[in-house]
């Protein structure tokens, strides 16, 4: 869907914990922990976490280099207690699915392992890294397109076997509704359980630019522009205005002059890359909201520099480069289920929330430099 407003700058959402920080601030507050809870926790985690995932969470918690057999003992189970007491959550030294999340925003990643789609569920939380009282503030009677909304962005967790295995950027739709593109309203992704629909090319008669297929092939012809689809294979039909078929919100010629020329097969072809659902969609079933990436998004990735997720009109925007590895890895496949939460639900602890929030990664502890 098309993007955000014009006074929305584009700065790109960087936050992430200071997993050392976190480590010293538990410290200062010095939890009580007795060897029972500790010897119950990394029970717990070997239980939990396979050979390979145990292998890197050591070396990260540690480190470093841990070997393929080891397995987490009560020293482990007691950084991660304080890990936990620094972030806010209950320091109990267990690897569940809030200390994953904390630990993910430090920076801790999982090799890229293809997991099988029948393990893999995805969690949208719209309102992770959202800041709603700046975004009510900013809302203030403005619409889509006059808003300089508030930076941020929320998060997408994926869960594998049960558990969060990897986090991934993705931005929603504002936190309350708001007059958008004409004919349409701006509005929060809809909460619910969802299944992904097949991986596609979108189009839309609701959505100027995104009457003609991503990748399609514009040529001049006659004082006029024409598309095809499929390239080199489809049949030319008419995108500007003329007597006769041509799509059903004929295009302004101003926005086919500047698109990227190249030759295939002797003839010299503009490619349409401005589809607002960009080159691959998936439909959250059932809605009419999808996941995608935006036309800027993917000039910014092409350019080698980080794309900024701006919010939608309802749809989960993504970072192209996170959308390849994720499709790499299994986690966008036909029929996974997708959960999108409540604006208000939140994986990460409120404490190191409002630490990311003011970009502080997280507060040093008391008489310490920050």
């Amino acid at each position: 869907m098309p993007e955000s407003s014009k006074a929305t700058p584009r700065t790109v959402f960087s936050r992430r914990l200071d997993r050392k920080k976190l480590e010293a601030r538990g410290a200062v507050s010095n939890p009580e922990i007795s060897a029972e809870i500790l010897l119950d926790a990394s029970t717990f985690n070997n239980a939990t976490w396979d050979a390979e995932q145990r292998q890197e969470l050591l070396t990260y918690l540690r480190d470093r280099p841990a070997e393929p057999t080891a397995t987490f003992d009560e020293g482990d189970a007691r950084i991660i207690a304080m890990i936990q007491s620094g972030s806010g959550a209950e320091a109990d030294g267990k690897l569940c699915d809030e200390t994953m999340a904390v630990l993910l925003a430090a920076g801790f990643r999982f090799s890229a392992r293809e997991e099988n789609p029948l393990r893999v569920e995805l969690h949208f939380y719209p309102g992770e890294l959202e800041d709603r009282g700046a975004w009510d503030e900013a809302t203030n009677g403005k619409d889509y397109y006059t808003i300089a909304a508030p930076e941020g962005e929320g998060v997408l967790y994926v869960r594998a076997g049960g558990r969060i295995v990897a986090t991934y950027r993705a931005r929603g739709g504002p936190p309350s509704t708001m007059s958008g593109h004409p004919g349409h309203v701006a509005d929060t992704t809809t909460p619910g359980s969802f299944k992904l629909g097949a991986p596609h090319v979108h189009v839309s008669k609701s959505w100027e630019k995104s009457q003609i297929p991503w990748g399609a092939e514009i040529r001049e012809q006659d004082d006029g522009f024409q598309f095809r689809w499929p390239p080199s294979t489809g049949t030319w039909q008419w995108a500007t205005e003329r007597d006769g078929p041509t799509l059903e919100t004929p295009l302004k010629k101003s926005l086919l002059k500047y698109l990227t020329r190249v030759d295939r097969n002797g003839q010299s072809v503009m490619i349409w890359t401005i589809n607002d659902f960009g080159p691959t969609a998936w439909q959250l079933v059932p809605s009419a909201n999808y996941v995608h990436t935006t036309p800027a998004a993917e000039a910014e990735a092409a350019r080698g520099v980080p794309a900024v997720l701006v919010h939608s009109h309802g749809c989960i925007h993504l970072d192209p480069r996170e959308r390849d590895e994720m499709v790499n890895r299994g986690f966008l496949r036909t029929g996974v289920p997708f959960v999108v939460h409540e604006w208000s639900e939140h994986m990460l602890p409120n404490m190191v929330r409002r630490d990311m929030l003011r970009g502080l990664g997280a507060a040093a502890p008391p008489g310490s430099r920050a």
